[in-house]
């Protein structure tokens, strides 16, 4: 048995619909041979329009349909595979060994596709704020086939690629502008867990298009009412000057009733949930009250379980009769917290035992009890009156770096707050790809600040340069990454100075630089390369790359998510053993591994491990090494064969 090598490119955007679409219609797929030899599924189009009946259409006279010129392009981009990687940053980074938040620096459609293997599916919240198109914004070096005159001579990045302005001159004006938005959300939509939400800031220039893209990408049910940002002061004046920008909201799944908490703009933007809903299955749901409770003349908490399955506290006074609790409430079928609520405040009488009022009280969750004022339950309105303008958000950048012109237009830290308030509960990972001055990260921050949560962010901004003209650069700030990171220090710095008590607040975050990959050319083009050549390539691995940047590029791969702790502590026989969270994942990339080293990976109960294939000399090696993990693990074939990898 041969241990497999680890995949080191990112995954393949036509394999993960195709697997979505086995999941779904099984019955529609076949095998074929792939150029690997092994078998692969692949799609019998006449089995799928054979299910699909009458709703399938080919070359329809007439369809609706949104296009424009490269947008094959743009999707062939999104799910085309590249062989690139996140490189670790120490020195740059804060809180390395304890933070759970990242910073990452790079094209951001490469960094989306590089965390597809750790992050899918596991971000709750995602929001942006892209370039608005309005005429002199950068898109991104994505393949347009544009001119080199076309391209701004002070944006150049390391590899000689220059980021170009969209000028509104440009007969592709739109066109550029929604291909790079279009493979960018194919690639986010990833992303988002199954009632996760995406926020994207957006002024007039783009918005209808914006619309018809996130419609085609997400579904149009999905698409909510969009916010209206109100700007008192408005901009561009003219014959109607524009006070208002957009913010469109896109559920991954709008049917999901737990995508939206409930926002009481009276209180502090609170957010808690209300939705709890009594099961529609059964004639008839009891809330059952713990035994042993006693009237001791005043107010009490009493737990309550809806179901048997949902546990919430109340507040209230109890009828007793004969000193003894009376019997459990009994609720007609279908009915929610919110109608319960409702009815509870306007003083209906509507859960009665033989005409007497069982409970008056309050609802309290996450240990907070809700006056009637703020149990009203509101949806947040959808023009957002009460957050504040560019102004502010420019003497927010102010407060922290002494010049409000450090960074042109940022948003406000309010802005991001309440969306996050919205949608996000306390552990969950908001995503920025359009990171600008750190914002977001300076939001969820501040945010955890108040309401104790361990909200995670991650930030990704593409290596921008500053004008040498502009305050930014006076300041010593070199490109808009190296002010993104300096804004999350100094506002993490403010914000523990001002909460001295919350001691567990993440205000760190670890820096992850996109190169390109840690593999030698040779490992993903052999047949580029004569015998000879070969001979002198026996280790795969690129000189210059480190432990470290090998073993977060195998996390990667092996969908670990980034920011899990790293114990590098444990050398063996010469040899550096580097956990991952406590077993899931464990390598070792070091020269000659013996048995001792094996033993010591054996005790951590890893549940994978990598190891690097020049380490060993000749095959009988691995194949002593699965025997080793499947007597020291109690590893099946199969399990070893799965669990173990080399690079």
């Amino acid at each position: 048995m041969n241990a497999e090598h680890l995949d080191m490119q990112t995954p393949d955007g036509a394999q993960l619909n195709i697997d979505a679409l086995y999941k779904i219609c099984p019955s529609c797929f076949t095998e074929s041979k792939g150029e690997d030899g092994a078998l692969h599924h692949a799609v019998d189009f006449n089995k799928l329009r054979s299910l699909l009946g009458d709703m399938a259409v080919d070359d329809a006279p007439e369809s609706y349909d949104f296009t424009w010129v490269g947008k094959r392009e743009a999707q062939r981009e999104a799910n085309a595979r590249i062989n690139k990687t996140l490189r670790p940053c120490v020195e740059e980074s804060v809180d390395w060994d304890k933070t759970q938040n990242l910073y990452i620096e790079g094209d951001n459609l490469e960094v989306l596709k590089l965390l597809q293997n750790s992050y899918m599916g596991k971000v709750k919240m995602i929001y942006i704020d892209p370039p608005y198109n309005t005429g002199s914004d950068f898109v991104y070096h994505d393949d347009f086939k544009i001119s080199a005159d076309e391209y701004d001579e002070n944006n150049i990045n390391e590899d000689g690629e220059r980021f170009r302005r969209n000028t509104d001159s440009n007969g592709r004006f739109h066109s550029d502008w929604c291909s790079m938005m279009y493979s960018r959300l194919m690639v986010a939509r990833t992303l988002l867990s199954d009632d996760g939400v995406i926020f994207i800031s957006i002024d007039d220039n783009e918005v209808e298009n914006l619309k018809k893209i996130c419609n085609e990408i997400f579904g149009e049910s999905n698409n909510m009412s969009p916010f209206i940002w109100s700007l008192p002061r408005g901009i561009n004046a003219g014959l109607i000057a524009r006070a208002h920008e957009y913010v469109l909201c896109i559920t991954k799944n709008a049917f999901i009733r737990k995508n939206f908490n409930r926002i009481d703009s009276e209180v502090d933007y609170s957010v808690e949930r209300c939705n709890k809903k009594i099961d529609s299955r059964h004639p008839e749901s009891i809330i059952e009250f713990k035994e042993g409770i006693r009237y001791e003349g005043k107010d009490k908490e009493i737990e309550g379980i809806i179901d048997g399955s949902e546990r919430i506290t109340i507040i209230g006074k109890l009828v007793f009769k004969n000193g003894k609790l009376a019997e459990p409430v009994k609720l007609s079928a279908g009915w929610t917290m919110k109608n319960m609520i409702i009815d509870w405040m306007n003083g209906q009488k509507v859960y009665d035992l033989k005409g007497q009022p069982i409970i008056e009280f309050f609802f309290k969750e996450n240990g907070r009890l809700y006056s009637k004022k703020e149990m009203q339950v509101l949806s947040i309105k959808s023009i957002l009156k009460d957050v504040p303008d560019t102004q502010i958000a420019r003497k927010q950048m102010e407060e922290l770096f002494g010049s409000q012109d450090i960074f042109s237009y940022p948003k406000p830290i309010e802005l991001s707050s309440l969306l996050a308030k919205l949608c996000t509960n306390h552990n969950d990972v908001i995503l920025d790809f359009f990171s600008g001055s750190a914002t977001t990260a300076h939001a969820v921050m501040k945010l955890n600040s108040e309401d104790g949560g361990k909200r995670r962010f991650i930030m990704v901004q593409l290596l921008e340069e500053t004008p040498e003209d502009s305050e930014a650069y006076k300041a010593g700030f070199k490109d808009i990454c190296e002010i993104g990171k300096e804004r999350i220090r100094r506002a993490g710095k403010k914000i523990k100075e001002e909460n001295p008590d919350a001691k567990d607040l993440d205000t760190g975050f670890r820096v992850l630089k996109c190169d390109y990959s840690n593999m030698k050319d040779v490992y993903f083009s052999p047949q580029d390369y004569n015998q000879t050549m070969l001979f002198d390539l026996l280790d795969n691995i690129k000189d210059d790359r480190t432990d470290l940047d090998l073993l977060f590029d195998c996390m990667l791969r092996w969908g670990v998510e980034l920011s899990m702790p790293i114990d590098s502590s444990k050398k063996v026989d010469g040899c550096t053993i580097h956990n991952v969270n406590d077993g899931d994942l464990v390598a070792c990339f070091n020269g000659e591994i013996t048995d001792n080293v094996i033993d010591a990976i054996a005790e951590l109960h890893p549940l994978r491990v990598v190891f690097r294939d020049s380490s060993f000399k000749e095959a009988s090696q691995k194949m002593n090494l699965f025997e080793l993990f499947k007597q020291k693990c109690n590893w099946s074939d199969a399990e070893v064969k799965n669990n173990v990898r080399v690079i």
